[in-house]
């Protein structure tokens, strides 16, 4: 489930500018959390640090991978605020 949930947000993020926006500016991770709660998409820090690198491999393009890498350097940024 969480797998499939940090998949969703991946293709979400270049989909919903609304969804990117907000995330982007939750006042903290607690918020970021209620927002993915409210799409579906909920998943914990543990979570995604166990599936990241399964889901990196799964890449079968060079454009794949390079959405995969800016996904996750925004994704880590956005947890480390």
């Amino acid at each position: 489930m969480a797998m499939d949930n940090v998949r969703r947000l991946m293709v979400a993020i270049r989909t919903d500018e609304a969804l990117k926006l907000a995330l982007a500016k939750a006042p903290g991770q607690e918020a970021r959390e209620a927002i993915l709660r409210e799409h579906d998409m909920h998943f914990t820090h543990d979570e995604f640090d166990a599936i990241i690198d399964h889901l990196h491999v799964q890449c079968q393009t060079h454009e794949e991978a390079e959405r995969f890498h800016q996904f996750r350097l925004w994704w880590d940024f956005l947890r480390r605020t």
